[in-house]
């Protein structure tokens, strides 16, 4: 009876010993986690960029940022005449990131991703046409579809702050861009003339735009007093900035 007992109690703590072991050697389960951030380099063109990070595996997240648009003034000189125009934007961008470290969450990481950006600017541009004085309303244009894959680099400070770097991200996007600029200065027609220094001008402050340069269209009405620009097709583009977040 003694020995069927001892034999009993040796089994039951081999089991809970190798329970124990099995137990200890088992990886806990990885813990998800929420980032909700802040993109500052967005304040630049008139909108506010905000998202998160859903970290639902180790190494892998869903991110998403959304741009809210408000007025944003800048001053650009123009013929040497300094002028205001306002700007405002609004975007959304959805991406998948595989960090390619050891540890999740942080380090460098690849991430694919799909973005869209509309943007309006507008404002009255003062200028010179064949030596008198030129007030343009001006009003600009801009909407693009695409994606492209950021390379990048996050850490945490204190396991609660993100700092996220947009080391490299290279995209492709579908574009259309146009602008109008009417001469409102006086009630003057323009003369052929005027319509080809006009349109001579503003090919000199485009054409050393990258890529688009020489393929932007320009367009004259001398009636209207009115020069116009448009593009659509493809855009390529590149992505680099940073974000500043916190963890839940």
């Amino acid at each position: 009876m003694k020995k069927s007992f001892l034999v009993c109690c040796l089994v039951l703590i081999t089991a809970a010993g190798l329970q124990a072991q099995e137990k200890e050697n088992k990886p806990a389960g990885y813990k998800k986690s929420f980032t909700v951030k802040f993109v500052p380099a967005g304040l630049a063109v008139g909108k506010i960029t905000f998202g998160a990070e859903y970290n639902f595996k180790r190494k892998q997240s869903i991110t998403l940022l959304l741009g809210v648009p408000f007025d944003k003034s800048h001053n650009i000189n123009y013929e040497n005449k300094q002028s205001d125009i306002t700007s405002n934007a609004r975007s959304a961008m959805l991406g998948y990131r595989y960090y390619l470290g050891k540890k999740g969450r942080s380090g460098f990481y690849a991430e694919p991703y799909l973005k869209y950006l509309n943007l309006k600017a507008s404002g009255f541009v003062d200028g010179d046409l064949n030596g008198r004085a030129a007030r343009f309303d001006t009003h600009i244009s801009y909407e693009g579809y695409g994606g492209g894959i950021q390379l990048g680099f996050q850490f945490y400070i204190a396991k609660l702050v993100s700092i996220d770097m947009f080391l490299l991200g290279p995209e492709a996007n579908a574009a259309k861009f146009s602008s109008v600029a009417t001469d409102i200065y006086d009630n003057i027609p323009w003369s052929l003339a005027d319509g080809q220094q006009a349109a001579s001008d503003l090919h000199d402050k485009v054409k050393d735009i990258p890529y688009l340069g020489d393929k932007i269209e320009i367009s004259v009405n001398t009636s209207s007093k009115t020069v116009f620009t448009k593009y659509s097709g493809f855009l390529p583009g590149l992505r680099a900035g940073l974000s500043v977040g916190v963890r839940f």
